[in-house]
């Protein structure tokens, strides 16, 4: 469970760097793990990390990372007096390492360690920065059992499921200001000024429905200039950088 909370941590790590809203769903997730002795387990268990993460497929592997690069960044001016003559084979030796071996080191140890000419360096986050690049496309953390990257790329059909879950949220406060009791039934009409939101919604009506108790939800497509002129029911709310209008009424608490 412990992994499987690193996991879940990571990728949210990842998510915010890419400032990607945690409501808009994404296609995978890739994990690559230090070892494999939990992977079974751990896709016993994805159902976990695909909710927490909202990510439609989670895939796990072990080894290293194909969606990601590291980049190291020696100090060698504050490394040139203690190594002294080691110097140049400590640039050698840091050019030929593997730079995901020398996060993982930082990570677990709080620091690397090196064999040069039979003498042990250690090597602190002042003396040197390994830092991690994802790949185009994709979002990435790396944690001390794990890499986790994200697939960032925005199919159609992900938007429109984020711009559902979005007006989800909005009905469920409007709920919370009307307040609407637990079990009450509502009708939901939705006034919005574009069809692609239009089609967003009226895909996903069924969903919506389910997830805010609502009998129905219609969905109409007006001119933006009638939005002003609602009163209540209505509430002016935003959606997908659109204005919107959202009409809510309680039918029964059955």
């Amino acid at each position: 469970m412990g992994l499987l909370r690193q996991i879940a941590s990571l990728g949210r790590s990842a998510r915010m760097e890419s400032k990607l809203k945690v409501r808009q769903p994404l296609s995978r997730v890739e994990v690559t793990l230090a070892n494999d002795a939990h992977i079974d387990w751990l896709r016993s268990h994805d159902d976990i990390v695909r909710e927490e993460l909202n990510v439609k497929e989670i895939h796990y592997t072990s080894g290293s990372s194909p969606f990601v690069t590291y980049s190291v960044q020696p100090n060698f001016r504050k490394l040139g007096p203690r190594v002294g003559p080691l110097l140049p084979k400590l640039k050698t030796t840091l050019a030929a390492a593997s730079g995901a071996d020398l996060m993982d080191q930082m990570s677990r140890l709080g620091k690397i360690l090196l064999t040069i000419d039979g003498k042990e360096l250690e090597l602190d986050d002042q003396d040197i920065q390994v830092r991690l690049s994802a790949k185009e496309g994709w979002a990435a953390a790396q944690g001390k059992s794990c890499v986790v990257a994200l697939n960032t790329e925005l199919t159609p059909e992900l938007i429109r499921d984020g711009i559902a879950k979005d007006a989800i949220r909005l009905i469920q406060d409007l709920r919370k200001r009307r307040q609407c009791n637990y079990t009450d039934r509502i009708s939901v009409k939705i006034l919005v000024t574009a069809q692609a939101l239009s089609d967003a919604l009226i895909g996903h009506q069924e969903l919506i429905a389910g997830e805010t108790l609502s009998k129905e939800v219609q969905v109409q497509v007006v001119e933006a200039q009638s939005l002003d002129a609602l009163e209540s029911p209505y509430e002016i709310s935003e959606l997908a950088d659109e204005r919107i209008a959202i009409g809510l009424q309680v039918l029964s608490n059955d």
